[in-house]
């Protein structure tokens, strides 16, 4: 920078060159302070760009769909009764009187003829009497009893009481049913019970077990049928 001529100077005696000093020194740092300026406010470089990423949202869940429950049928109408129609009134005619009945021609009444002479009804012979049943000899009829009479001693006297009837004092009597030939029972069986088994069953075993007597000679090759009673009495030993 050129000095001002120092023989430049102001009319006052002094020289001008120290005010250009001063203005140089001025201007420099004016240029200092804006390149300073300048380097501190220089302009950033822009950010760089923020990259956004946009995600599509995942899809709900589609709600499970509600089990059908089948509506009740619905119900049936019932059916009305037809409307009967109303019978229609029927019009009252009068009833006619019934007429009298035309009068009947009198009839002629003949006399009466002679009847015939009542004959005398024959009499009727009543019819015979049948034949009397032939009855059994009167001596066979009493064989038989007095036999009758030795079987149901012989079966009596063959009992045996149960025991266990005679501690519990239980006695009765057997209707015994049986048929016999030359000494033989055969087809014994109870024909009217005493409720007692045990006593029912000594009067078939006395009836298969007595010793009979010989059968009289009337009675021999017959066969017959007996029912004796058979009995059980507590004091009898």
């Amino acid at each position: 920078m050129a000095l001002p001529d120092d023989s430049w100077e102001e009319p006052g005696g002094r020289g001008r060159w120290p005010v250009a000093l001063a203005l140089a020194v001025l201007i420099e740092a004016t240029l200092l302070a804006a390149l300073a300026w300048l380097g501190t406010h220089q302009a950033a470089p822009p950010p760089p760009p923020v990259e956004i990423t946009l995600s599509q949202p995942k899809p709900l869940p589609k709600p499970l769909p509600k089990p059908l429950t089948p509506k009740p049928p619905p119900p049936k109408p019932k059916p009305q009764p037809k409307p009967q129609p109303k019978p229609k009134p029927r019009p009252l005619h009068p009833l006619p009187r019934p007429l009298p009945p035309p009068p009947q021609p009198r009839a002629l009444i003949p006399p009466p003829s002679p009847q015939p002479a009542a004959r005398p009804a024959m009499p009727v012979a009543p019819p015979p009497p049948p034949p009397p049943a032939p009855r059994p000899h009167p001596d066979l009829a009493a064989t038989r009893l007095s036999f009758e009479g030795a079987l149901r001693e012989a079966i009596q006297a063959a009992v045996r009481f149960p025991e266990a009837a005679r501690l519990m004092h239980v006695g009765g009597r057997v209707l015994v049913s049986f048929g016999f030939l030359d000494g033989k029972v055969s087809q014994v069986r109870v024909a009217q019970s005493s409720s007692v088994p045990m006593l029912d069953a000594a009067a078939l075993a006395a009836v298969r077990e007595a010793p009979y007597p010989p059968t009289p000679a009337a009675l021999a090759s017959q066969p017959m049928r007996f029912r004796i009673w058979v009995r059980f009495h507590l004091e009898d030993r």
